[in-house]
């Protein structure tokens, strides 16, 4: 595999960091230089494509820069918007590279992981990552397989194969989309931002309609606010907001839409489980079962999750 392919599936590598800065390109030459207009338009693309939920990998093959290129300006554009964007955008990129990466041989992922994001890995079939890499990115992933406890440890390093690699790089990705720093932007870039925002802020209406989150019992808002932020939630918070929005008046649709800032999101299965959940018409847990899930922030003074809605 060439590093022309690299540079196309993974735009954040330290490959391409390498001939950004060989090539000495500036965020006033993404914003302004017409030779940067295709990555301009990729960039917007990237962008609404993570906030509408659109899985398209179509990648620039022919002139894998402009993937680099793209992937830069949306990170710098989503971060200006908000946290909220650039989670999606987080996840977006997470979900373009897992699904990219898939024929990627082992020596690749490895050289991504390494030169990359700084782990330690060794091995072949049976690989092994040094336990602070690996907590770092398992502890946003959901399952019992990815708790410590559940794995095989020996000499501070965890056992671990060539599809968890993928999913733990996926993380890295998604963790480092998050951490893009806030700068000032060129207008071009900036009129991109307030484009986007706007797209933004006209969806999340759309998705919620009835009734206002400042009605929700603190349980509900502080589970909706985790997932906006890109958080992981438990099985039993998931089935919590799902039941308790569906009950509210949400539709299957505007919850599976909640559902894309999970970290571990699979549209398949999550429209499953909200379509099973629609017609078994399961009611939210009482407060008890709540409070013993752990998922009880505060004393609101409810007796139960739907009072007074």
């Amino acid at each position: 595999m060439q590093d022309s392919d690299i540079l196309a599936i993974a735009p954040f590598s330290r490959k391409a960091a390498e001939i950004l800065e060989e090539q000495g390109v500036t965020i006033e030459d993404l914003a302004l230089d017409p030779l940067f207009e295709r990555a301009r338009l990729m960039a917007r693309e990237r962008l609404v494509n993570a906030i509408i939920g659109k899985h398209d990998w179509i990648v620039d093959r022919a002139n894998p820069m402009n993937e680099v290129y793209s992937f830069i300006a949306a990170k710098l554009i989503a971060a200006n918007v908000g946290r909220s964007v650039l989670n999606k955008l987080a996840v977006y990129e997470s979900k373009r590279f897992s699904k990219l990466s898939e024929d990627l041989p082992i020596d690749r992922l490895k050289e991504i992981a390494i030169e990359t994001f700084g782990l330690s890995i060794e091995g072949g079939e049976v690989l092994w990552i040094d336990v602070p890499g690996f907590l770092r990115a398992s502890c946003h992933i959901g399952g019992v397989k990815w708790r410590l406890v559940n794995r095989i440890v020996k000499g501070g390093k965890v056992m671990i194969d060539r599809a968890d690699l993928r999913r733990l790089l996926a993380e890295y990705v998604r963790i480092s989309v998050i951490e893009t720093p806030k700068i000032e932007l060129p207008d071009p870039l900036k009129r991109t931002a307030e484009e986007i925002s706007l797209l933004y802020k006209a969806r999340m209406r759309r998705r919620t309609k009835k009734p206002k989150k400042g009605d929700f019992p603190p349980c509900i808002r502080a589970l909706i606010d985790r997932l906006r932020r890109g958080e992981n939630l438990t099985h039993q918070a998931r089935f919590t907001l799902a039941t308790f929005l569906l009950k509210v008046g949400w539709t299957e649709e505007q919850v599976l839409d909640l559902f894309r800032n999970l970290p571990d999101f699979n549209e398949k299965i999550t429209s499953y489980q909200i379509s099973h959940i629609a017609k078994k018409k399961y009611m939210p847990p009482n407060c008890d079962t709540m409070r013993s899930w752990g998922l009880c922030p505060e004393e609101c003074g409810r007796k139960y999750m739907l009072e007074g809605l």
